[in-house]
């Protein structure tokens, strides 16, 4: 069956697929494939074509990379195939029907035949037909509780492939932000250095005007001829950063890196006041606080614990090859040489039977050990991901923490090195200041500004981080 719809509550079995039988639903079921396949390639292509020389907006790109992400797309594909399983292990429950019919004809030796019946002699004629026909019910009463123990896995890992979703749109969509973020800053920077080199070349005019005046230095203008190529090589490199930032991004939207975007710069404010920061910190409290909540709301560590609960069944699963099996059965069967007399030709039975194992040579204990390992195997995975839980919220609260540090004190260096530079600018005017001390300014303003930039743009980075540790984005 496809994909079924999720919503935030756990499964419930009461909607078990009672009509999947017969061929004909099987047909059904794969054409409806196909269409689903078909419509999700022209949407994903139509996609891929509408994004070229966009600007695309934080929410367009997260839309794009979850309707194209390969671990959404790889998780909704397990969960419906979980879903059939489940749609199998409630099947057990159910009597299987099975129907044959045969025809035989005898090729050779078709001469008149001659018997003795009762002391009177008999002359028949061939019968090279033979026809049959066979219906048989079985239900399963008892099998030592593995159809019990098969269905409560099954629904078990459908609940876990629900959390696989989950956490799998809410990792695309972290991943995505902290890209866009990302190359949100790196042209900002961009930005920067270009201002910096017009301010740079505005520098280097006014110097060669005063040397042609005969009120300037040779030395002045090499030197500031020397400033601008530094700042070249800067703003070819913050160039390459943006490339490489826009690649990064469509890697993480799993689109064609070769195609240019822009990204809207009002998707992220490009400022961060207190009263922003005071209002996120009331709003997750403390890391101690988000440190239980965030091990419910992690859809990944619900799915570890959903199939380690699987695990357990199938524990209970491989012990019933200890227990004896009863099935019961019925059917009608008959077999003539014409296609008629079925009331007389045909036969019903019933019967009952009972499965005692008595010695398997140790298959049912191996099993046992199997699924013991297994049942380990998935404790040990789900506390991995707890521990994987606690040190994301460590990290998080950690850069969410030197974030907060970093807006702070960018605030007061871009403060002082905007008011240095304008003064330096201003005695450099009047004669009053050196061309080395109105560089060495102007290099502190740059380096203010883009320390600025990274400091707000860390900080969103690091609210994204916090909600996606502590599980705060998950249903977004």
């Amino acid at each position: 069956m496809g994909p079924i719809p999720w919503s935030k509550q756990r499964f419930d079995p009461s909607f078990l697929h009672l009509l999947l039988s017969g061929s004909w639903m099987n047909q059904l079921v794969t054409l409806f494939h196909l269409l689903v396949l078909v419509l999700t390639l022209s949407t994903a292509a139509r996609a891929q074509d509408r994004i070229t020389g966009r600007r695309l907006t934080l929410d367009e790109c997260i839309a794009i990379g979850l309707e194209r992400s390969l671990d959404v797309r790889q998780s909704q594909a397990a969960a419906s195939e979980a879903s059939a399983r489940l749609s199998a292990a409630f099947g057990a429950y159910l009597p299987s029907v099975d129907i044959n019919a045969n025809y035989n004809r005898q090729l050779t030796n078709l001469r008149t035949q001659f018997s003795i019946i009762n002391g009177v002699p008999v002359v028949g004629q061939p019968l090279p037909n033979t026809y049959g026909l066979n219906g048989q019910l079985n239900l399963t009463l008892f099998n030592g509780f593995q159809r019990e123990a098969n269905f409560d896995a099954a629904k078990l890992n459908l609940n876990a492939t629900a959390g696989d979703i989950a956490f799998s749109k809410t990792s695309t969509r972290f991943t995505i932000t902290r890209q866009y973020i990302e190359l949100l800053r790196r042209t900002q920077v961009l930005n920067a250095r270009r201002e910096s080199r017009a301010l740079a070349v505005a520098t280097l005019e006014r110097v060669k005007a005063l040397f042609e005046a005969g009120t300037g230095r040779a030395q002045d203008v090499s030197s500031q001829e020397a400033e601008l190529g530094n700042i070249d090589v800067s703003l070819v490199q913050a160039e390459n950063d943006v490339v490489a930032g826009r690649a990064q991004l469509l890697a993480a939207m799993n689109i064609d890196a070769m195609q240019e975007i822009d990204v809207d710069d009002r998707s992220v404010s490009q400022d961060v006041p207190a009263s922003q920061v005071k209002a996120f910190r009331t709003t997750i409290g403390s890391e101690s606080e988000q440190a239980e909540r965030a091990l419910m709301r992690r859809g990944d560590l619900q799915a570890a614990k959903d199939r380690t609960s699987a695990a357990a069944e199938s524990v209970v699963g491989a012990r019933s090859g200890y227990y004896p099996s009863i099935t019961a059965t019925s059917g009608y069967t008959w077999r003539n040489f014409t296609i008629a007399d079925f009331d007389r030709q045909g036969q019903t039975f019933a019967g009952l039977f009972i499965q005692i194992p008595v010695f398997d040579r140790f298959v049912t204990r191996a099993r046992i050990a199997q699924a013991e390992l297994s049942h380990t195997q998935n404790e040990l995975q789900t506390e991995r991901i707890r521990n994987q839980i606690r040190a994301d919220l460590r990290t998080a609260f950690g850069q969410l923490e030197l974030a907060e540090r970093g807006l702070e004190i960018s605030a007061r260096a871009i403060t002082f090195a905007t008011t240095n530079a304008n003064a330096a600018r201003e005695r450099f005017a009047a004669g009053a200041a050196t061309l080395i001390e109105l560089q060495n300014s102007n290099n502190q303003l740059i380096t203010a500004q883009i320390n600025r930039v990274t400091a707000v743009y860390a900080y969103h980075s690091a609210v994204a981080a916090v909600e996606f540790a502590t599980g705060l984005s998950e249903g977004k």
